[in-house]
């Protein structure tokens, strides 16, 4: 075993050399790190209040607008600016001065497009309503001659 001894000497030696560096490099370079996790997900938190207070409201939508070196969302009711996320001692009209409000983001509609009524037609036109899942999963889409019939159930008759 003369190449794991050889192995193991090599790493304490080393260990003992550059170990302090690295003890250091690590203590010190985790502050940094932590800080722009912290700041990203802060950020991602703030487009994601501000979209879901936009959706509250009539004709909702936010912009992203920066103050230094922060980002900064506001939240709009039709024109008339409403609150910033995150919360701001800066006043709104300050934020926006420079804005271009065109480039404000609107939430996704509550109702999905593909659940809305095509134009022109109404509820009672679209047809029979269609049996919930729950009722289509009961009705037996094949018949199977080798299925157990569990205790207490008969077999439905055959066609």
């Amino acid at each position: 075993m003369p190449g794991k001894t050889r192995a193991l000497v090599t790493a304490l030696r080393f260990g003992a050399k550059y170990g302090p560096m690295a003890y250091e490099a690590a203590k010190h370079g985790r502050r940094p790190a932590q800080a722009v996790t912290h700041g990203s997900l802060t950020r991602i938190g703030a487009r994601r209040q501000a979209l879901q207070h936009a959706s509250s409201l009539i004709d909702g939508s936010a912009m992203r607008v920066f103050h230094g070196d922060k980002q900064v969302w506001v939240v709009f009711t039709g024109d008339l600016p409403v609150a910033t996320h995150p919360r701001s001692n800066v006043p709104i009209a300050q934020l926006l001065q420079h804005a271009d409000l065109s480039r404000r983001v609107y939430p996704r509609p509550a109702v999905p497009a593909a659940r809305q009524l095509m134009p022109g037609r109404s509820a009672a036109a679209s047809g029979p309503p269609r049996p919930s899942v729950a009722a289509r999963l009961r009705r037996p889409t094949m018949r199977r001659p080798n299925l157990r019939v569990l205790p207490g159930r008969k077999l439905p008759p055959a066609s």
